[in-house]
């Protein structure tokens, strides 16, 4: 008997790797001190929330105070100018005064201006002081403090650690197969395309996961922590 062995043809579908990824906030940062001084204000009800306020002041009062000095001396030194300004025409006029003494006065003038002008630099940078010593968020999300109310603090101190909250983002590390023209494929999230665009692709290999390349995707979503699939479908 001859015995026949039918072979069925079945069509193999090439799929795309699907990748798991979790929903994270668009942005993470630090929030570290820019000068020195202890802590007035700090609020341990702000953490774990969206906040559009002062989140942290430094103590500012001997800033202030010398920025208070600063504006009276400069006051004094305005005044000063005026009058010595005022002389100057006067004494250039005056006849028989020689060539040298017309020169000390302007030059005593010009001492003067300068003066003003690094008394006014001294009131920039300690108004800049004054600035460093309030941090403020707008409408970010206040993920924790790390210091509390009453500690010192030095200027590179990591005060808090906030997250933005706007958009979501997603990290996936893509294998050699979909990183090929990857710009060029239809992008699926849970299945559904529209709902994210790529912002980054690292051209290099993944120093952690070997072999492939890390991809991150802006995706608009609040559901922070979730996990979602992410393919990338060619057309």
């Amino acid at each position: 008997m001859i015995k026949y062995l039918t072979f069925f043809l079945l069509p193999i579908a090439v799929f795309a790797q699907t990748y798991m990824a979790q929903i994270k906030p668009i942005d993470s940062f630090g929030i570290y001190a820019q000068t020195s001084g202890n802590i007035k204000y700090l609020n341990k009800n702000d953490e774990m929330k969206i906040v559009n306020k002062v989140i942290i002041r430094i103590d500012d009062e001997l800033e202030l105070e010398q920025r208070a000095i600063y504006k009276r001396e400069l006051k004094l030194y305005e005044k000063k100018l005026i009058h010595q300004t005022r002389n100057y025409r006067r004494f250039i006029k005056i006849y028989g005064k020689s060539r040298y003494d017309k020169d000390q006065q302007y030059l005593a003038l010009l001492d003067l201006k300068v003066n003003i002008e690094n008394l006014k630099l001294n009131i920039a940078q300690n108004q800049d002081q004054i600035n460093k010593k309030t941090i403020s968020l707008k409408n970010f999300y206040l993920k924790s403090f790390d210091v509390n109310q009453g500690d010192y603090v030095a200027a590179g101190t990591k005060l808090a650690t906030a997250y933005d909250l706007k958009k979501a983002k997603l990290t996936v590390y893509v294998n050699q197969k979909d990183y090929q023209n990857i710009k060029n494929k239809t992008l699926l999230i849970n299945g559904k395309s529209g709902l994210g665009h790529i912002l980054r692709i690292d051209r290099t290999l993944d120093t952690n996961f070997v072999s492939a390349h890390k991809v991150v995707i802006s995706f608009k979503s609040q559901d922070f922590g979730k996990n979602v699939n992410v393919e990338f479908k060619s057309e």
